[in-house]
């Protein structure tokens, strides 16, 4: 029996892993918040709202009164970054101020253009509306700011479907959003050399990043309310946990992560919490035999000040550690993206470590990439375990070896997907984009699947697959739309190595069947006889996402599809843990407990 616990438990990987192992376990306690955030108070990109934040938060961060040297630790923090966003104002509200003024009103007029097209998409008319209506509203710093954003959103929507080369010119132009671009394109390309000269878009992105500072700034404060009303009820867990679900009332149904994890384990609602940085591990001190968790990567303030663990307090991170420190588990397992190695010059991860060795676990760490594992799927993830030196065993534990990939990707499809998971043409049209395959936003067919990601399969971002109309007839797809793929678009699919298809004309069917998985290569090899061919493209099901992150198709979904591929995103990839679970058990047998 192992007794486990985890936080940003998601829809709980190494659960599952356990279960596959055929390992009997006890859930001790979860913890995930499903990402609703009721700490945080949204601040838009608008430099006047900014402003009204930033002199609010500095009266209230002067009001603040600590009590001991942690606490008073904590608001040096606020403090610096209080400065630091005041300090960000100041320089980007100046260069705002020296902006052009252009008396012109272009902007104003070209959306006012295409607001009076036929066909625009309604999408576009709603927001192309509100800009309108808001473009003239605030300080003239603002307005000037509203201007930049018209300039790159116009510019973005005409960048989706056309070459920045052809802009201006006389030529015909594509428009997934029903924009006549050909009539207005002289006014884009003002607009758009207007935004370049005055580097638009760096200026947006302060603007935003000062917006997302002073967020940040709001859940820190909220963050020492709550914790001040908690440390006033002491060790009675239950007060505590009931305070901390009612600051939640309300949301239990957007919590769509916590409604996976209880339809697939067990574990009573006593013991799954909603907030990390609201759960004392004092409350299962010696109950825990195995811990795992991450946390996002956060850049820690105080690196080099030299207090260890709480150097990194205020970071999600200083959680996960906390929560070691005082449960004391036998052993931990800790995930994050590899990224975390490199995070500001290196700075984060050392901070990192020492926090690791200071709470008195001997660790190993590694990043491993799933398709090492047995999963093929391109996802390398940082993995840290540790072992507590009181039950070391006389095997130093070692991480996985590598095995080989014996399963591509095809064999964890399924044959008969449903319609609702083909792609309309203007899928179609984007996915296989020159500029979206290069960047390996897309892939079709791949042998090897992308990293998963919360956002994957959104806007026709990830994996994709192809089925001729063959296959569709023998597998009695519905009968969808029908799209014929240029010759263009399938010699550069080839090219870049993402196609496991390949057709004949169709007096030469016979041929195309038994060449189907192996005609790719021979491209490489220098042939270049393609045409096009009749087909459809699909993205993946939530079923197909998680048989790829290495769940059971007993794993129930009970969720809607959007839900499910976010989350399949951000899980850990279960049979990665399998392999690690086998060489833990190795090293450190003890992890085990008796059935009593």
């Amino acid at each position: 029996m192992i007794r486990l616990a985890t936080v940003f438990s998601g829809i709980g990987a190494i659960e599952h892993a356990l279960e596959r192992m055929n390992i009997e376990n006890e859930i001790v306690f979860a913890c995930d918040n499903g990402d609703i955030e009721i700490l945080t108070k949204k601040i838009g990109i608008n430099i006047d709202e900014i402003e009204d934040e930033l002199n609010s938060l500095e009266e209230s961060i002067g009001t603040i009164q600590f009590n001991d040297e942690v606490e008073d630790l904590y608001k040096d923090q606020l403090v610096n970054m209080l400065k630091e966003a005041l300090d960000e104002y100041a320089s980007v509200f100046a260069t705002i101020q020296n902006l052009p003024d252009y008396p012109d009103n272009i902007t104003s007029e070209t959306l006012s253009k295409i607001l009076a097209m036929e066909n625009v998409k309604a999408s576009r008319v709603k927001e192309y509306k509100k800009f309108l209506t808001e473009i003239e509203k605030g300080s003239a710093e603002q307005i000037r700011l509203r201007e930049l954003q018209v300039m790159l959103e116009i510019s973005n929507d005409y960048k989706k479907d056309n070459s920045l080369e052809n802009l201006g010119k006389d030529v015909e132009y594509d428009s997934v959003d029903g924009i006549d671009w050909r009539s207005i394109s002289q006014t884009v390309k003002l607009l758009y050399d207007r935004l370049e000269e005055v580097d638009g878009k760096k200026i947006i992105r302060r603007v935003q990043d000062l917006s997302q500072r002073t967020s940040q700034l709001h859940e820190k404060i909220n963050y020492m309310k709550v914790q001040k009303e908690l440390e006033s009820m002491g060790d009675d867990w239950k007060a505590r946990k009931e305070y901390v679900d009612s600051l939640y009332a309300g949301q239990e149904k957007r919590n769509k992560v916590k409604q996976s994890y209880m339809a697939n384990y067990k574990i009573s609602e006593d013991n799954y919490h909603w907030n990390v940085a609201f759960l004392n591990g004092k409350q299962y001190a010696g109950q825990v035999d195995l811990f795992v968790g991450g946390s996002p990567c956060q850049s820690f303030s105080l690196v080099g000040k030299q207090r260890g663990l709480q150097d990194t307090r205020g970071t999600l991170f200083y959680e996960y550690a906390r929560l070691i420190d005082e449960i004391k588990p036998k052993v931990f397992i800790y995930e994050n993206v590899r990224a975390v190695t490199s995070h500001d010059g290196g700075k984060t991860w050392e901070k990192m470590q020492e926090v690791f060795k200071e709470l008195g676990y001997s660790f190993y760490w590694k990043v491993l990439n799933a398709k090492n594992y047995g999963i093929p799927q391109n996802r390398e993830r940082l993995f840290v375990v540790g072992i507590r030196e009181d039950i070391l065993g006389e095997k130093t534990f070692e991480f996985p070896a590598p095995i080989p990939l014996e399963k591509k990707m095809k064999d964890f499809l399924m044959e008969n997907a449903p319609g609702g998971y083909f792609l309309p043409r203007k899928g179609v049209e984007f996915v296989t984009m020159e500029k979206n395959l290069t960047k390996r936003f897309t892939q079709i067919d791949g042998e090897v699947q992308l990293c998963q990601k919360k956002n994957q399969q959104f806007n026709w971002h990830g994996d994709f697959v192809f089925q001729s109309e063959e296959e569709a007839v023998a597998n009695n797809i519905p009968d969808l739309e029908k799209y014929f793929l240029s010759e263009k678009v399938e010699k550069y699919v080839l090219a870049t190595g993402t196609k496991n298809f390949y057709s004949k004309p169709k007096t030469d069917l016979d041929v195309a069947r038994p060449l189907l998985t192996t005609m790719h290569k021979m491209h490489r090899a220098g042939v270049d006889n393609y045409v096009t061919t009749d087909g459809r493209l699909r993205k993946l099901t939530p079923r197909e996402c998680l048989r790829l992150m290495g769940f059971s198709d007993n794993f129930k979904i009970v969720v809607s599809d959007t839900s499910m591929y976010q989350q399949a995103g951000n899980s850990i990839v279960v049979d990665v843990l399998i392999h690690i679970m086998e060489e833990i058990l190795k090293s450190c047998p003890g992890i085990v407990e008796e059935v009593k």
